[in-house]
């Protein structure tokens, strides 16, 4: 029948316009909100722009100041300033953290790109402002809100997010209780020379102090002649190579060439880690120290985990296991 779509239309139409008006069907058909006194509730999968999650208090947020966002966002809208302390030692968490929301384009690639389910999508859309520049730029404490307004604007995502951060605490804290304590350093072994060198201020203090009872000094006192002991020499286990000393390169504001000339002179693990971006982001599963202890041992053969390294680090790793014959 010619026209019978168009008849149908219309019918449909007919029936929500009348039921419209009976308070029976009323939810059903009204699809118009008199915004902003009445909103709609926005779907879970919507999103606008970024903010960052923290547990309990805002000094407990879960940002570790990574850079990896920075990095990784598109039209390069972030701007992270890692924390530190009164000596000038990085902390993990943000001094500065500020998003241009008028260069944002809501892609979400810092989401996805974030190993520690700090920054999130927003539902929140109504950021019009009067000003175009500064009051367009969302600073550190506008950016911080609690996992509770997390789970309140995203139920579903929230808890499948708590569930796999708790998993991988239990997963740690086990792997924690079953490491054994490492084994006590061994004793220094003295050498013939130093014990020659007690003995005779042995003897000096006895010949000193003698006399004293009696009122009588001598001087200088006698030394008793005793046959010199020989420390027999004992064989000392060869440790693994390890890292010695403190480690004054890791630190994220010194550029990479800096860093490997403070580790020139030093062990292959300590090359290793100053080759990083001393973020302690722990993308790769490690701190830094943790990754360079275990390229070094050869634990792990990888040497593209360190993200915020990005190429300069991967190509430093290459040229000193192969320097060192490990690759």
């Amino acid at each position: 029948m010619i026209g019978k779509g168009l008849i149908d239309g219309l019918v449909v139409t007919a029936k929500n316009f009348v039921g419209s008006y009976f308070d029976g069907d009323r939810k059903d058909r009204m699809f118009t909100y008199q915004y902003p006194e009445e909103r709609m509730k926005l779907p879970e999968n919507s999103r606008a722009f970024p903010f960052l999650v923290y547990d309990g208090t805002p000094d407990k947020m879960r940002c570790t100041a990574c850079k990896i966002c920075e990095i990784e966002c598109p039209p390069q809208c972030i701007y992270i300033v890692m924390e530190r302390d009164e000596k000038g030692k990085p902390l993990t968490r943000p001094k500065v953290f500020d998003i241009d929301l008028s260069v944002c384009m809501q892609c979400g690639i810092c989401v996805e790109v974030c190993p520690f389910e700090s920054i999130k999508m927003d539902c929140d859309f109504e950021m019009s402002r009067y000003g175009r520049f500064e009051p367009l730029q969302a600073h550190l404490p506008d950016l911080l809100k609690s996992n509770e307004y997390y789970h309140q604007i995203k139920s579903a995502e929230a808890t499948a997010v708590d569930a796999g951060l708790k998993a991988e605490a239990d997963k740690k804290a086990a792997k924690k209780a079953a490491t054994p304590p490492p084994p006590p350093p061994p004793k220094p072994v003295a050498t013939p020379a130093e014990i020659r060198a007690e003995e005779e201020k042995r003897a000096w203090q006895t010949g000193y102090q003698a006399p004293l009872g009696t009122g009588a000094i001598v001087w200088p006192p006698v030394k008793e002649k005793k046959k010199p002991v020989e420390a027999k020499p004992q064989a000392v286990e060869a440790k693994p190579e390890q890292s010695a000393g403190d480690a004054p390169w890791h630190d994220s504001g010194l550029d990479l060439a800096q860093r490997m000339e403070m580790a020139k002179d030093r062990s292959l693990a300590d090359k290793l880690m100053a080759a990083m971006a001393q973020t302690d982001c722990s993308a790769c599963g490690f701190d830094c120290r943790g990754y360079a202890d275990a390229l070094a041992s050869g634990a792990t053969k990888d040497l593209t985990l360190c993200v915020p390294g990005e190429d300069a680090t991967k190509n430093m790793l290459e040229n000193l296991l192969k320097e060192a014959g490990k690759l």
